[in-house]
């Protein structure tokens, strides 16, 4: 067990790989095994995985959720402030490529937020969510910059309501339904009335639409209207997607990343509810079924991958 031994100095260059290591995993989950030898090559490499974890979690105002592996050190030290400061370029970068700080409504990790809008629609945001807004006397029109929104649009014949997500418009008159932006494509859920998709498509209570914008597809299938933005109450049920899609939603609750390191284990089928309150349990009940496990290297760090056999432990 690391946690053993006392908080120990690094040197810089640990610290930079570190701060390096923990922005790659996230653009490229495939280097895990390359990061895992890293870490495992040096004890001075736990250390300095653990102060910039830290760093991070300071920087995020939040306490580490868990002391078990990265002890706190009991003075502050320069290797920890460079690792502050490597932290520190790791978040500036994060708010210059993030869309959803010029956004007129957006939402954190984990927080989901209600907004009225003036002609009494209201708008529930998922977490990691954002939108800008135009409702005047000309148009009802809302922009999906990123994440999932819950609308429950006051109807008006004469100004009809639409959603905005790249080339994709969403339009009704008045009525609740749910417009999910992933990575792959867009996912529409109607709890109550209907609602037009792109001129080409209708959508009534009970139906959901997919609409994959890298296979250049759209899947109509059958959702039941008591489960359309179940995630308001903690609970999401999936069907028939791929564990990378739920792994996606996962991460909007959970602080850090999650890490899929097999493609093979990222693009496999399931169907089920999953507690979003609890980011590790459902993540374990995800990947337990098809022969998967959550290993948990930091508090902003978790990696999803094969469960290993008796005979390689």
């Amino acid at each position: 067990m690391h946690d053993a031994h006392p908080p120990r100095n690094v040197s810089a260059r640990s610290l930079e790989d570190a701060g390096q290591w923990l922005l790659d995993l996230q653009a490229h989950p495939e280097r895990f095994e390359a990061f895992d030898r890293w870490l495992h090559s040096d004890e001075a490499h736990f250390e300095a995985w653990a102060q910039v974890n830290r760093a991070m979690n300071a920087l995020d105002q939040q306490a580490p959720t868990t002391h078990e592996h990265w002890p706190r050190p009991t003075r502050a030290r320069l290797p920890w402030l460079a690792a502050a400061c490597i932290s520190v370029l790791a978040v500036g970068a994060a708010l210059v490529f993030n869309p959803a700080w010029r956004a007129d409504y957006s939402t954190a990790t984990a927080e989901t937020r209600e907004v009225v809008l003036s002609d009494g629609s209201r708008l529930t945001l998922a977490p990691q969510s954002s939108v800008n807004v135009t409702v005047d006397g000309a148009q009802r029109q809302v922009t999906l910059i990123q994440g999932e929104v819950f609308f429950d649009v006051v109807h008006d014949a004469q100004k009809p309501f639409e959603v905005r997500s790249d080339d994709d418009v969403v339009r009704v008159l008045g009525t609740a339904f749910d417009v999910a932006r992933s990575h792959n494509g867009l996912a529409v859920e109607v709890r109550d009335g209907s609602v037009g998709v792109n001129k080409q498509y209708r959508l009534s209570a009970g139906q959901r639409l997919w609409i994959d914008r890298q296979q250049g597809t759209a899947t109509q299938s059958s959702v039941a209207p008591t489960e359309v933005a179940g995630w308001i109450n903690g609970t999401q049920f999936f069907e028939n997607v791929s564990v990378a899609q739920v792994v996606e939603q996962l991460e909007r609750y959970q602080r850090g990343w999650i890490v899929i390191n097999d493609p093979a284990l990222a693009s496999k089928r399931v169907t089920g509810l999953y507690d979003l309150r609890d980011t590790r349990r459902a993540l374990q009940a995800l990947v337990a079924p098809i022969g998967g496990e959550v290993r948990e290297y930091s508090p902003l760090l978790m990696v999803i991958g094969h469960k290993k056999s008796n005979v390689e432990k």
